[in-house]
């Protein structure tokens, strides 16, 4: 009887674990992890937010098209854009570029190249201006486009770095687009999903890493329709930090505009910045980022994007931002190229 009776509990249990993995998984963490029919942003996977998810799939609906280095062909280029992950289309959805809106929106050709694993956009800009790049594809423009946090870290850039073509070739370009390993429905972000979700109700950022915090309005089309999720500055910019990115983006204008090329420098607003005023009782500091920038000499062209994407949440905008990423949508995009002249 003791041995069956052990079997019995021990079968219990199993079954118990089967289910409840098969539950949770079925229900929550298969759509959160795999994105099998729909896409969705890394905040509300890493820190196992459902009600988070925004539900979207990749397409384009615009007239034009940029086209990517492989697809070049000599043809004249208007724009020439590079960044991180903002330029590369990382949040997904409708018109995920936003070269897309360049290109429709002014009729031009953009070309998009891939930032370098080893390399931050604007010392690849500042190589091109050196090893002769730019003299074979004569660009009107350059578009630097990068989160803010990336921006910070200009300031630590040398503007005369320089290497040849041969060696440059050897540097790999990020990947946006890595495949997540399959899972089956026993794995630990089931576990993960009950515990982070239970820590919550203490803690802004539980386990994971992704803040949550509630909003005084409702500014995103989800279930956790004022609720934000952001990542936290790991150092927040200083005004010397800022005056030194700007002094090093100036000396790059300089030289793209002795082959009579124009720099334009866009930081992509952070989205715990652009949404800061609107969190209730924000117990966390500011950027000073764009406040900083604003006042200082440039010898570039400026995207405030906190600004123009500011005035459209006084008006009560929606998903400026995907509730569950760290990009912005398609809706910022276009706002921001519709106020935009490339003139």
């Amino acid at each position: 009887m003791g041995f069956k009776r052990y079997t019995y509990c021990f079968l219990g249990l199993l079954c118990l674990f089967l289910g409840g993995n098969y539950l949770v998984w079925e229900l929550r963490t298969k759509d959160l992890l795999s994105n099998t029919v729909y896409q969705g942003g890394d905040l509300a996977r890493m820190g196992y937010i459902y009600a988070s998810k925004d539900y979207r799939k990749n397409k384009v609906d615009l007239a034009k098209r940029h086209i990517t280095l492989k697809e070049y062909d000599g043809r004249r280029i208007d724009v020439l854009t590079i960044g991180d992950s903002f330029s590369n289309g990382g949040a997904g959805g409708r018109n995920y570029f936003y070269q897309d809106y360049i290109a429709t929106i002014n009729n031009f050709e953009v070309l998009n190249i891939p930032r370098h694993k080893e390399l931050d956009p604007l010392t690849t800009v500042s190589i091109f201006c050196n090893n002769g790049f730019f003299d074979r594809i004569k660009p009107k423009f350059v578009l630097i486009g990068v989160d803010e946090k990336l921006g910070s870290e200009f300031a630590g850039m040398d503007p005369n770095f320089s290497i040849d073509r041969e060696r440059f070739a050897t540097y790999k370009q990020m990947d946006y687009e890595a495949a997540r390993p399959p899972l089956t429905f026993i794995n630990n972000g089931n576990v993960k999903f009950l515990v982070y979700n239970m820590v919550y109700w203490f803690s802004d950022h539980a386990f994971s890493g992704v803040y949550m915090r509630k909003l005084k309005n409702e500014l995103f089309s989800v279930p956790n329709s004022d609720t934000l999720l952001f990542l936290r500055y790991k150092r927040p910019p200083t005004v010397e930090t800022i005056r030194s990115l700007n002094d090093n983006v100036n000396k790059v204008a300089e030289k793209l505009a002795a082959k009579g090329i124009t720099l334009v420098f866009m930081p992509c607003v952070d989205k715990y910045n652009l949404y800061s005023d609107y969190i209730v009782n924000n117990p966390y500091p500011r950027s000073i980022f764009f406040e900083e920038l604003r006042t200082l000499p440039k010898r570039y062209r400026f995207i405030d994007t906190k600004a123009i994407l500011a005035e459209e949440l006084r008006k009560g905008e929606k998903d400026i931002f995907y509730a569950d990423d760290t990009h912005w949508g398609w809706k910022a995009s276009k706002i921001i190229f519709e106020n935009v002249s490339f003139e």
